[in-house]
């Protein structure tokens, strides 16, 4: 049997023609499935009260597709435009008449902030503006200018402090130091004055023991 008739055989092979199917499918399948997270490209903050005042906050992404799709929603293709969340294991919920009003800018990003509905989770209303409360806790903080003065001041103080205990030191070691000169200099003065004193004394017998004016004591027995 020739070669060409062996590869005739196993292209006309149903198996073969079943696995090339398959593996066109799978990739194209995995192309949607990219299209679709590719254009989820906005962050999505969900938000769910808890009780007590308390609330739950779920990250997911959101973007723009048509509502009419195919292919288990992987491909949108006629149909009005709208926001929809999505991502890799999360559900898909329409926000309720979102618009390019309601995005806020979270990171340096476009994103959006989202309100679920307690008693009906499919519901999703886009956020188009968030009241803050409890401004009053930033009242009693003082500002950052206000803590850098305060600072500022408490270390110029400090430095003044330091200085001026440098500065007394400095005066008082000083005042040692001419205190201590001035002794040095009176006790050189006194000792130079009696070795004057002394060598003129001496000097004076001498002159008088050459002059003969002076009798030298004999220091012989009698």
């Amino acid at each position: 049997m020739s070669m060409g008739t062996e590869i005739t055989k196993v292209m006309m092979s149903p198996l073969l023609w079943i696995v090339v199917v398959g593996v066109m499918i799978i990739f194209s399948f995995g192309a949607l499935w990219v299209r679709k997270q590719r254009k989820l490209e906005y962050d999505c903050y969900v938000i769910r009260t808890t009780g007590n005042k308390k609330i739950d906050i779920r990250t997911m992404k959101a973007g723009w597709f048509k509502s009419h799709k195919i292919l288990f929603g992987l491909f949108d293709w006629s149909g009005e435009t709208m926001l929809e969340t999505g991502g890799f294991r999360k559900p898909i919920d329409i926000i309720q008449g979102a618009s390019t009003d309601n995005f806020h800018e979270i990171n340096g990003k476009k994103a959006l902030i989202c309100r679920r509905k307690d008693d009906d989770p499919k519901i999703l209303v886009a956020l188009s503006g968030i009241e803050i409360l409890n401004d009053e806790l930033l009242a009693e903080v003082a500002g950052v200018n206000l803590r850098d003065a305060s600072v500022n001041i408490i270390r110029a103080a400090e430095r003044e402090t330091r200085n001026k205990t440098a500065e007394i030191v400095q005066w008082i070691l000083m005042g040692g130091v001419i205190m201590l000169a001035l002794i040095v200099i009176i006790m050189s003065f006194q000792f130079v004055s009696r070795s004057q004193t002394e060598a003129w004394e001496r000097t004076s017998e001498a002159i008088l023991i050459a002059d003969g004016k002076m009798a030298i004591p004999s220091t012989s027995a009698p």
